[in-house]
């Protein structure tokens, strides 16, 4: 039987020569001469190669030939002889524009420009979809790219793709194998499985109906996505739990590993149950459960156990949760990382603190970017730097909403755009502090409403403008509804003096 192999250049799960070639001709603001061709003879520096053999390696029915290979073995070796012509023409292609005469440090200049940019990212994008791509390179690749290092981030890159990538094979039957290795943990068979990808990829008017119908059936998959909906509130747009908590009990009871850890989420927040220490046993069950069918949260759970006593009959155990959190973390877990870098800090230990928080900022994790923006911004650890932080807050921010830190609006909000920051080089910007902070108020950082105060009063005293204790008794009447109150009304009640004494304001006596 013949082998099949996995085309190499329409895909977003291979960091390939192929997908290297077609980026950059979508990139191309001309793509009259960001053709296949042109791209290969820019990355091997020359110019006679047939298109048929050039496609083939491309697509990936022929491995890239020794000749080829040798090119970048001698780049290996010697980085800086040859990749400045190979980068140059690709920033020419890229940008439709004739280079000559350039220094390699105009080169370095250049490749700091958006489309370069654009490029590395991309390609750091598919190095992190791709299983074969170790993650000490995907990290390398983010550390160059974060340092603004493009010229080295694509130099590497393109030294991976021709000498270390190796062309994948795909064959259904391996494939069924990997899944149901997958399932060896679970009393989940592989056509439930199918059963529920078909109700997926018909995806239509009637998948909620096609989902129920299958939950009825005892599919876990089906249940999971349900219970998920009714946890989410995507079924009715309010959270209901005791209807999650009956779907994903239909997956549980099959091993699902994140249906085990949600369940158990929930009796350790109260949702369902009533906090007994009968529910919180039967929580600690549910987390075991879903470690030992595979779930990394579920192990980073028990380490939170055991580092705040949640459980009966296991009390505080600060080695037992640095325990679970190293287990967590050795597969990737970021919120393992976060909660090791949380103990160390603690500690005084503040480096390995900061590889924690480092990892998982690397992989883009909302509150670690924001931790290490903080650090930078109040010199914890790190050496000062305003410009670092304004960029760690800000990456914070590139995050989808539902695991997004909004103390980084916060942050931005009070010291880049209230009133400026002169060491990194932001205006002031008071509409766009006030629109964070209105942000922050959704997300129950109450801190935000004596930012907004503080504004509104200042605004006041600058204009008299009436609108502005319109603003500050709205703020005001909320506050001091917050457990927060107590901490700021003396510092707020001085700054008000001056407006009460003029009957500008009531102030509740509280």
């Amino acid at each position: 039987m013949e082998t099949k192999y996995v085309k190499m250049n329409n895909n977003q799960r291979e960091l390939s020569l192929g997908n290297f070639c077609r980026i950059v001709k979508e990139l191309s603001l001309n793509k009259t001469f960001a053709n296949q061709t042109e791209v290969f003879y820019a990355i091997f520096g020359v110019d006679n190669v047939s298109d048929s053999t050039i496609n083939n390696y491309c697509i990936g029915y022929r491995s890239i030939g020794t000749e080829f290979k040798q090119i970048y073995i001698k780049r290996e070796k010697y980085p800086n002889i040859e990749f400045d012509e190979t980068i140059l023409t690709l920033f020419s292609i890229l940008k439709g524009k004739i280079y000559n005469n350039i220094t390699h440090d105009e080169i370095e200049k250049i490749s700091k420009e958006n489309l370069p940019k654009k490029l590395s990212l991309e390609l750091y994008n598919l190095a992190k979809n791709d299983v074969t791509v170790s993650s000490e390179f995907t990290k390398k690749i983010y550390r160059l790219i974060n340092n603004d290092e493009i010229y080295a981030a694509l130099c590497e890159i393109l030294i991976y793709i021709v000498l270390e990538k190796k062309q994948p094979v795909y064959i259904d039957k391996s494939q069924r194998e990997l899944f149901e290795n997958i399932l060896n943990n679970t009393n989940i068979s592989m056509n439930e499985l199918e059963n529920f990808l078909k109700a997926q990829l018909r995806d239509g008017v009637n998948y909620t109906y096609s989902l129920k119908k299958l939950a009825k059936e005892k599919n876990p998959y089906a249940a999971f996505e349900l219970g998920e909906m009714e946890y989410r509130g995507t079924m009715t747009g309010t959270p209901r739990y005791v209807k999650a908590y009956e779907y994903f009990k239909i997956a549980a009871e099959k091993n699902h590993p994140r249906a085990n850890w949600l369940i158990s989420k929930m009796l350790l927040e109260g949702q369902i149950g009533k906090s007994t220490d009968e529910d919180l046993r039967k929580a600690y069950q549910y987390l075991k459960n879903a470690e030992e069918c595979g779930s990394i949260a579920a192990t980073n759970t028990i380490g939170l156990c055991y580092l705040n006593g949640w459980i009966p009959d296991k009390p505080k155990n600060i080695e037992m949760a640095i325990k679970y959190f190293k287990k967590a973390a050795d597969k990737d877990y970021v919120y393992a990382h976060n909660n090791l870098g949380k103990i160390f800090e603690e500690k005084g230990d503040y480096e390995k603190a900061y590889s924690h928080y480092y990892f998982s900022a690397s992989l883009e994790e909302s509150w670690a970017l924001n931790k290490i923006g903080q650090w930078y911004r109040t010199g914890t650890f790190l050496e000062k730097d305003m410009k670092k932080a304004y960029e760690y807050y800000n990456k914070a921010l590139e995050v989808p909403q539902n695991i997004l830190n909004h103390w980084a609006y916060f942050n931005l909000a009070k010291y880049f755009y209230m009133n400026g920051n002169y060491e990194a080089n932001i205006e002031k910007n008071q509409k766009k502090a006030i629109e964070y902070f209105e942000i922050c108020i959704k997300s129950d950082i109450d801190e935000a409403y004596q930012e907004l105060i503080n504004i509104y009063i200042d605004k006041y005293l600058e204009n008299q403008n009436d609108e502005c204790i319109n603003k500050i008794n709205k703020y005001m009447s909320k506050l001091e509804l917050k457990p927060y109150y107590e901490k700021c009304k003396k510092n707020i009640l001085e700054k008000l003096s001056i407006l009460q004494k003029e009957k500008l304001i009531i102030i509740k006596a509280n």
